[in-house]
């Protein structure tokens, strides 16, 4: 009997081929959207993501204050800064309460077609069993790829801090209040610009192309522009701490079309659970882990 040698070169290859694949499905694995489950769900869902998004507007509260606070130190006499925190409570919970009806009545009632939304917490309420590994799998692709493109960002500010340096206005909060600007932003941000606004783009698109359902191009054209939208809305921001000129601008809209893209398609494959969770990865490892502006 003749017993073949095993080729060391072939093996080799079969096991790199083989963990390839098994990276590649870690990092496009999708979950699943049951379009019968978030509509029997519905309510329940919307209560859910209106609570967390006035939530999320009120741990922005902290840092607001925080920056109205250092415009004034630093002579600023346009700055209102009220007396009572109360005030702020009373204001912001009934805005983020108007808003987030109005978010997610577009993200879950208008744009139901596009079989976007919440698919995890819609799972959570259906207490139907999760695939654990699959959604496992999810969760940590989604820290990886959102820690990794705040990585790649850090470098990059790293690069522009060495070779065109930028004075500040005023200093930045410290890193505590980041940490809590993390949780706000990652929540309220991605309900606005992911639920609401992305979803609306490709609900548009989707009705003028009279598609029963939206083509990988709608939902890109869909990521795309809400990314723009989230780059210009941190615009203002950006003013309180540097000198607004074509690169601190392009800076700044660069930099959130990255993250905006990264975690729109996360909030499409994935949903928004997760795009939140990804959206505060990337935050603490930007802004409280590294140190960006120094």
């Amino acid at each position: 009997m003749i017993k073949h040698a095993t080729n060391p070169y072939t093996n080799t290859l079969a096991f790199i081929k083989k963990n390839d694949n098994q990276l590649i499905n870690l990092f496009t694995s999708s979950v699943i959207q049951d379009k019968e489950e978030k509509k029997k769900y519905r309510w329940q869902v919307s209560i859910s993501i209106l609570v967390l998004f006035i939530i999320g507007s009120l741990i922005n509260i902290p840092f607001s204050r925080e920056v109205k606070k250092l415009n004034i130190e630093s002579g600023r006499t346009d700055i209102y800064l009220n007396e009572s925190i109360i005030d702020d409570l009373i204001n912001t919970g009934i805005g983020s309460l108007i808003l987030g009806v109005i978010l997610v009545f577009i993200g879950l009632w208008v744009s139901s077609r596009t079989n976007l939304g919440a698919p995890l917490i819609t799972r959570i309420f259906s207490k139907k069993s999760f695939n654990k590994s699959e959604s496992w799998k999810a969760l940590f692709s989604s820290l990886i790829l959102s820690s990794f493109v705040a990585l790649f960002l850090l470098g990059l500010f790293e690069l522009q801090s060495e070779f065109y340096p930028i004075s500040g206005i005023i200093s930045r909060p410290s890193k505590p209040f980041y940490a809590l600007v993390a949780f706000s932003a990652g929540i309220s941000e991605e309900i606005m610009f992911r639920l609401g606004l992305m979803s609306l783009i490709i609900t548009v698109i989707q009705f003028l192309k009279k598609a029963d359902n939206p083509s990988n191009k709608t939902i890109w054209i869909g990521i795309i522009i809400s990314a723009i939208f989230f780059g210009l809305i941190h615009l203002p921001l950006s003013k309180n701490f540097v000198e607004l000129t074509p690169f601190t601008i392009g800076v700044t809209m660069i930099g959130n079309l990255i993250t905006g893209s990264t975690f729109g398609w996360i909030f499409w494959k994935r949903g928004l659970l997760l795009a939140i969770i990804s959206h505060i990865a990337f935050d603490l490892v930007f802004h409280v882990i590294g140190t960006p502006y120094t």
